[in-house]
């Protein structure tokens, strides 16, 4: 049986990468019985190197091959590579904008069609999910969760099932006291220091303004502690980082009173060609005590689970995913308001965005420092998923297509 994989490139630094490289890892485990091939899109040239394809799995660099050039997804290729490849089943893993548009490129289908959706919003525009109704023969959604929203639509596919996503123990530890001191010593992060970690991409959805804000007043209702914000992202605006992270700060220190010198702020700018690589991510999550997540939509939460695999409790708000993977005994929830804050009807990946506080994430990120102690002893017991245990279904479903 031939199988093939339409998703982010696994030598790219997203998330989408990350959970790509590991569903290649367990379908190898299928090999000879299924040959796979993975038609991997947005490689970015000056970020090689981040981490390969497991032996045995043909890989396919969409955006080098594109031609003419366009967004580096590899539209233009995917009906004629498919072609070549002639697979009996073909997997699409993207948000539902990008499932079409790759519906649409490949035209002829004579082959069963999976798609690993990514929802982060409710009310996704109802022309896309028909699409994806009248094209697919299955849909997987990341939890338990998003299966019920993806249901509530009027035209879905009938066969729907989870597959969530999980940590790598080989990449992502707790490392031991005195090394994460001497990663702290190397850095130039104070040892006595509180740190809470925001490592999300910078885009509008991540509402990096929220916690920024929140950190802020944290920091003048509490001059005695020693607290630090660390923003691993984008910083830079004109490479495409949406929030400009330092003028907000400046503004928010001097609403709170507090002086323009501050140097709580620790930044670790991503921007292109700027790349971290998984074993420094690992460092990074080691010498941060609270991961931290104010978006206002969010489809898993990829950053968080690793965080708190490490040892760290979360602040996130109350979207998307977190439930399935977080409760109160590591993590606090911030609870969304009654109001909602709608799209811009050329937006068609959500209706609409919940609204939270900033004071009640101020809140939330008190009591984070308050129950540390006690949040870190409950993930020492905390049970986590392998991508072994959360793949066996979908290695299952391949296995049937290949008997």
């Amino acid at each position: 049986m031939r199988f093939v994989l339409v998703s982010t490139h696994v030598d790219q630094t997203t998330g989408y990468s990350k959970v790509a490289a590991n569903l290649l890892k367990q379908v190898a485990s299928l090999s000879p019985k299924v040959k796979t091939f993975h038609f991997g899109f947005q490689r970015h040239p000056e970020r090689k190197g981040m981490r390969k394809a497991p032996d045995g799995i043909v890989q396919y660099d969409a955006a080098a091959n594109e031609d003419p050039k366009e967004e580096g997804f590899g539209f233009n290729k995917i009906k004629e590579y498919l072609e070549m490849v002639t697979p009996d089943v073909v997997m699409i893993y993207n948000d539902p904008l990008i499932v079409c548009k790759f519906l649409d490129a490949m035209k002829e289908r004579p082959f069963k069609l999976w798609v690993y959706l990514d929802q982060v919003y409710t009310g996704i525009a109802q022309p896309l999910m028909d699409k994806i109704a009248e094209s697919v023969d299955r849909v997987y959604c990341f939890t338990d969760e998003w299966k019920k929203v993806y249901l509530t639509y009027p035209k879905v596919v009938k066969d729907v099932r989870v597959l969530e996503h999980a940590v790598d123990p080989t990449i992502f530890s707790n490392l031991p006291r005195e090394v994460r001191d001497e990663l702290r010593t190397k850095m130039n992060v104070p040892r006595d220091g509180i740190v809470f970690l925001n490592a999300n991409r910078n885009s509008q959805r991540k509402r990096l303004d929220l916690t920024i804000q929140a950190f802020v007043r944290l920091l003048a209702k509490n001059p005695a502690l020693p607290l630090y914000l660390m923003i691993v992202s984008n910083i830079n605006p004109q490479a495409g980082a949406w929030y400009d992270v330092s003028r907000i700060y400046g503004d928010a220190l001097a609403a709170a009173g507090l002086p323009a010198t501050n140097k709580n702020l620790l930044l670790v700018d991503t921007a292109p060609p700027n790349a971290l690589t998984d074993e420094t991510i690992n460092q990074i999550y080691n010498i941060c005590d609270i991961g931290i997540n104010t978006g206002d939509g969010e489809g898993f939460g990829l950053c968080q689970l690793e965080h708190m695999y490490t040892g760290a409790p979360q602040v996130v708000t109350d979207v998307g995913s977190y439930r399935s993977f977080l409760n109160e005994s590591v993590a606090d929830i911030v609870p969304a308001q009654r109001d909602r804050t709608y799209m811009a009807g050329s937006m068609p990946l959500g209706l609409s965005t919940p609204v939270f506080l900033v004071d009640d994430i101020v809140e939330a990120m008190v009591n984070s420092v308050r129950c540390l102690s006690e949040r870190r002893t409950a993930l020492k017991s905390y049970e986590f998923k392998t991508w072994a245990s959360i793949c066996k279904g979908w290695l299952d479903d391949l296995h049937q297509e290949s008997t």
